[in-house]
């Protein structure tokens, strides 16, 4: 993702690599190793759940049996917000892109060769049935939530900080951030050049996402693929968007890759940059955000 912090880093910190990204958490305080066992426990049971990755995730048994599935408050969550970001973008953004982007080479091996033959996604309510805490599988389908999952990971290890009695911290997550406690300056990568910024965000006590084309790119393809087209998209670069959850943030810094932000604003309030392949850029005219182009 394309951020990266500008600010020197706090005190305290821990590095490490989780759901196939590198984590960077930091606060002035300490992290025990009894909240770092939490943080890593948390992580694993998530990756569990979701990832596509792996053959014992929840997401590999319904790929291969329909049924009904409990899961818990906070996949209800995500799998609600996804249905929110399915109806704002016409289905673009949805979670049953899984078995069309394994298809293009994005795949459990990472084989980065596309099948012969590409699944067209299916429709949400053809598939998939969200009530409660129990999530209905009417026939196998390949889930992926990257669109907006790590994300809610960051939420996650952000509530559990905040339950440990840590209010003042940094979380980044292979470039989605989030902040509580004092201002940080965030850099905005640039999209073919990532020694370079091409502007700033000060950011207090929220969160920041970004989704590029130029990463997890291969061949002909990226990992933002349209569903009605079963193709990549081509006419954004990069986006950016700045709101109180990096959950939220993740979602719509995928669905502006296929709606203009007038489309998403009913759904939360936040800030946005976007760089389009022609060149041009749109962005939120708001103090926090500084572009250099």
């Amino acid at each position: 993702m394309p951020s990266t912090r500008l600010k020197q880093k706090p005190e305290s910190d821990l590095n490490f690599e989780a759901l196939g990204t590198q984590w960077y958490i930091s606060t002035p305080g300490t992290i025990t190793k009894s909240v770092e066992a939490q943080i890593h426990e948390h992580l694993e049971v998530i990756d569990k759940t979701w990832s596509r990755f792996r053959n014992d995730s929840l997401v590999a048994t319904m790929s291969s049996s329909a049924g009904t599935y409990k899961i818990d408050t906070r996949d209800s969550q995500l799998l609600a917000w996804y249905s929110e970001l399915y109806s704002a973008t016409n289905g673009k953004v949805s979670p049953l892109i899984g078995q069309t982007i394994s298809d293009a080479g994005y795949d459990q091996v990472y084989s980065l060769t596309q099948k012969q033959a590409i699944h067209q996604t299916p429709a949400w309510g053809d598939v998939i049935e969200l009530t409660g805490a129990s999530l209905s599988v009417r026939r196998p389908a390949l889930i992926d939530v990257g669109a907006a999952g790590k994300g809610y990971a960051v939420d996650a290890i952000c509530d559990l900080l905040n339950a440990n009695d840590i209010h003042a911290y940094t979380i980044d997550a292979g470039g989605d951030i989030r902040t509580k406690g004092p201002l940080q300056r965030i850099g905005l990568e640039h999209p073919f050049d990532a020694t370079k910024v091409i502007g700033a965000v000060n950011l207090t006590s929220r969160s920041i996402c970004g989704s590029a084309t130029n990463r997890r790119a291969w061949g002909d393809w990226h990992h933002i693929i349209d569903p009605s087209t079963s193709l990549p998209t081509t006419n954004i670069i990069a986006t950016w968007v700045i709101a109180d959850t990096a959950m939220i943030a993740d979602g719509l810094a995928t669905a502006l890759f296929f709606v203009e932000p007038d489309k998403l604003t009913h759904l939360a309030d936040f800030l946005y940059v976007i760089i389009r392949s022609d060149g041009t850029v749109m962005y939120s005219k708001h103090k926090t955000i500084e572009l250099f182009i």
